[in-house]
């Protein structure tokens, strides 16, 4: 470890003595990396070797350049820093192939980075980070990080001096990234990539293969590059952007059938509309208090609806019905008066409130004691104590006297609970409104309407979002619902979807695709040429989805 560091310091001291810097011979020979589009030959190649060569090394040990090149030149200090700025020669790109397909919400971006030896010198670090131009702003993807071998000692001697100091003087966090700044000059970047690197004379190659999701992307996809060098003096320059690599997005978007979908409305002549609520009432009082518990609230709501109902245009209001409920406790003769005086309490309210057109249209009932709903609820309450025995007996006495009575003497418990929770639920008052719509002959009648539910599915659908898409989609078993299904890579359900579809050029299409994926490559020939032969263009349209062209391999 000292040898390393004595040389690492000798080959600094050098640096020194003639008054340049580590980076600055690159800019003397316009040093660049290069960026180059790929065919779908020279991918598979370069995949294929990918797969031969030895296994790369991991982040957290980066290949390191031993090349001991040395260029002299003069420098500036910026800030404290000894900086070399850089004018990079024009990037050139050979773009063979510029279509790149959609897969399962994402595609897959691939170039060779051409990488100069003279970048890679034994005192510093080159970084390459692509960056992906999409809606939104510019989004830097995984980089890629050479190190050369001095530099990368003394960056691993860095590291471990911190780490030991750490162990032996434990600090706070505040603490422990001064620290961390005094010990480490070279900090390693977050999450590098390396793999498939191939050496030559006088660079090297990189293959770069990433996944990117398309929820933001659209059609045209661009793709720039930018490089930092580090050198072990602190000298070091920044590239501009380098000219732009241009993909297309492929996808089975273009398949959609846009056209608008309707759905049968049926119109009826009579409408009714039902609503009620909770009116409270001092024990054996007639008597409306709006400001008693919540009534205000509920007396407003009433009214709102009321006058809504009455002032529309849409249909004439033959009849408005208010029913009083009351709970079984005590006699029935004095609940039926009780209830029967609240009703009325309640119309006199809403007339004087609301005008005199409201008392010609109401008619006033009540229900002494809602056995009919206590039932119901007694049913959906599974913690009501004995509620089938309870049952039994709102069944079997025909006295509605007797049987609150038998409840209290067989079942106190129940009784107690019902009366606590369920009775408050009985005391409300129901509205029902009967209205008939203007200018109607016939109960009904049979209308289109466009179908803004699957309207709404196809615009998610465009939008690349899957699985909203999907969600609404699924009902209709049509091709958008086909191709919400094949995007998100549900091949089998698909092919199911397809073999109900007409036989159309495009449904043809789609099942030679759902065939290759699912290996089954002689029924997806056969239906590919089927789909030619309805429409020629689609053998040009084979050029754009790898599954195809994965049948028409010998």
């Amino acid at each position: 470890m000292k040898r390393v560091f004595t040389a690492a310091i000798v080959a600094i001291s050098i640096y020194g003595m003639f008054g340049c810097s580590i980076t600055g011979g690159m800019r003397r020979h316009q040093t660049t990396a290069g960026l180059t589009q790929l065919t779908p030959r020279e991918r598979s190649q370069s995949q294929e070797q990918s797969q031969e060569s030895p296994t790369p090394p991991t982040p957290s040990s980066p290949a390191t350049s031993d090349s001991a090149v040395v260029h002299l030149m003069d420098s500036e200090v910026v800030d404290g820093e000894r900086v070399g700025a850089l004018a990079i020669e024009e990037v050139t790109i050979v773009a063979k192939m510029r279509s790149l397909p959609e897969r399962n919400g994402k595609v897959t971006i691939d170039f060779m980075v051409k990488i100069p030896k003279e970048l890679l010198g034994r005192g510093s670090s080159v970084v390459i980070t692509p960056c992906l131009h999409r809606l939104g702003g510019e989004e830097s993807l995984q980089e890629l990080t050479i190190r050369g071998i001095t530099f990368d000692r003394l960056q691993r001697r860095d590291y471990w001096q911190y780490e030991k100091y750490i162990n032996r003087h434990p600090y706070d966090s505040v603490r422990v990234a001064e620290i961390f700044n005094r010990f480490v000059k070279f900090p390693r970047h977050q999450d590098p990539r390396l793999d498939s690197l191939s050496e030559h004379r006088s660079h090297i190659t990189y293959y770069y293969s990433q996944d990117v999701p398309t929820d933001k992307i659209e059609k045209r996809m661009l793709i720039t590059i930018k490089g930092q060098v580090v050198g072990l003096d602190k000298s070091r320059y920044t590239t501009p952007p380098s000219d732009t690599l241009t993909y297309l997005v492929s996808s089975m978007l273009s398949f959609l059938d846009r056209s608008p979908r309707y759905r049968i409305k049926i119109i009826d002549k009579y409408k009714t509309i039902e609503d009620r609520h909770h009116i409270r009432f001092r024990v054996n009082e007639t008597r409306l208090i709006d400001t008693l518990s919540n009534n205000g609230q509920e007396l407003d709501d009433i009214s709102v609806l009321l006058t809504q109902v009455i002032e529309q245009q849409e249909f004439h209001v033959d009849t408005i019905t208010l029913t009083a409920t009351a709970s079984p406790e005590g006699g029935y003769a004095h609940n039926n008066q009780l209830a029967e005086r609240r009703a009325e309490s309640l119309r006199d309210y809403l007339v004087e409130r609301c005008g005199d057109c409201v008392g010609e249209m109401l008619t006033v009932r009540w229900i002494a004691e809602d056995w009919t709903r206590l039932r119901e609820l007694i049913i959906e309450d599974e913690e009501v104590p004995n509620g089938e025995s309870i049952i039994k007996i709102i069944d079997s006495h025909e006295g509605l006297d007797s049987r609150e009575m038998a409840i209290r003497r067989l079942h106190p418990q129940g009784y107690s609970y019902i009366k606590k929770r369920l009775y408050p639920q009985l005391r409300g008052v129901n509205f029902k409104y009967n209205l008939r719509r203007v200018g109607m002959v016939k109960d009904t009648i049979h209308t289109t309407e466009l179908d803004t539910t699957y309207a709404r599915g196809v615009e998610l659908l465009e939008g690349r979002e899957y699985a909203k898409a999907l969600y609404i989609l699924h009902r209709y078993n049509d091709r958008n619902t086909v191709i919400a299904h094949l995007s998100m890579g549900h091949d089998g359900q698909a092919l199911e979807m397809l073999q109900g579809l007409p036989t159309t050029a495009i449904n043809e299409y789609l099942r030679a695709i759902a065939h290759s994926r699912l290996g089954q490559k002689e029924q997806g020939r056969r239906l590919f040429e089927s789909a030619c032969r309805l429409d020629a263009k689609m053998r040009f349209r084979a050029n754009l989805d790898p599954e195809i062209r994965e049948l028409l391999k010998p």
